[in-house]
């Protein structure tokens, strides 16, 4: 009986220590140095108001933590398609870091129930946030006031993320893509905003050039224009001597003519002073001439004084 006994107690003294064991080890829990929770007893369904951080924790039998990062998350946005001021639309990627207000994770809780739901809750004001900064802004500002845009996105998520307990940093516009048509508008414009200022750059050389080629020409006319000139003085040069020699040979064939007629030379008649000249033309042909003239020295041909 004694033996009974003794087997007895030292059980019960084992159970009370196994018990004792598993009472501890279902009311300790193990934060990381990444997280933060709130105790929750799962017996008597109640939350704890003060978050925990990393460590290990003791609590009532049974509990366990809600918890929640306790570093920045990154909430991406691929492609979110929203219209701007001008009924167009807007394709954006958008990235941000965000996080609970650690002294409000009850609230939060009690809203959201854990992490899954605040994060759902946040991804869906974040999109509501990037409509409503995207209608603010029509589509060339998009291009010339993207700074504007995205401190205007930043603050209205700053905003209503603070109305959840949330906090936001280091917002990001990855891209952002305007319908191809506008894209294709706006490249044509640039480039031909381009093509201005290269041809407002060439034209100093382009008006050099022209002016070179003008002052060529000018040259070029005036020499020839000279040349001509020149030319033509020397052509009415030419023609005025061999004028004049004409002239002079002419006025001495008439005076040679007028002594032959004279009283001083032959004496002829302009009859026979006209036969003299046949006869002279015939005689200094190069070639035979049979002609029938009358002789030139009739008496008939001779004056008479």
């Amino acid at each position: 009986m004694a033996n009974a006994a003794v087997v007895g107690c030292i059980l019960f003294v084992i159970a009370i220590i196994i018990m004792s064991i598993i009472l501890i080890a279902t009311s300790l829990e193990k934060l990381d140095n990444k997280e933060v929770g709130l105790q929750y007893d799962t017996v008597q369904k109640d939350l704890d108001d003060e978050p925990y951080l990393e460590g290990l924790h003791l609590g009532p039998v049974g509990f366990e933590f809600i918890i929640f990062p306790n570093i920045y998350s990154t909430m991406n946005f691929g492609k979110v398609q929203c219209l701007n001021l001008d009924g167009v639309r807007i394709t954006l990627s958008v990235s941000y870091q965000y996080r609970v207000q650690i002294p409000y994770m009850r609230d939060v809780v009690m809203q959201f129930k854990d992490w899954e739901g605040y994060e759902k809750a946040l991804k869906r004001v974040g999109i509501a946030s990037m409509y409503e900064t995207c209608s603010n802004f029509n589509t060339s500002q998009f291009q010339t006031q993207r700074g504007e845009f995205e401190s205007a996105m930043s603050k209205l998520l700053s905003e209503r993320y603070n109305e959840l307990h949330g906090d936001i940093e280091g917002l990001q516009i990855n891209n952002i893509e305007r319908p191809y048509e506008f894209e294709k508008a706006i490249k044509n414009k640039e480039r031909a905003k381009e093509d201005i200022e290269v041809a407002r750059q060439e034209r100093p050389r382009l008006e050099t050039e022209a002016q070179t080629k003008k002052r060529e020409a000018e040259s070029e006319a005036n020499i020839i224009l000279n040349r001509a000139e020149s030319e033509a003085r020397i052509l009415n040069q030419k023609a005025q001597s061999e004028a004049e020699a004409i002239k002079e040979q002419y006025e001495k064939e008439a005076e040679a003519y007028e002594s032959i007629m004279g009283s001083d030379g032959l004496g002829f008649t302009p009859e026979g002073f006209i036969s003299y000249l046949g006869v002279r033309v015939i005689a200094d042909a190069k070639n035979p001439v049979h002609i029938g003239l009358s002789s030139p020295a009739k008496s008939s041909f001779i004056k008479k004084d």
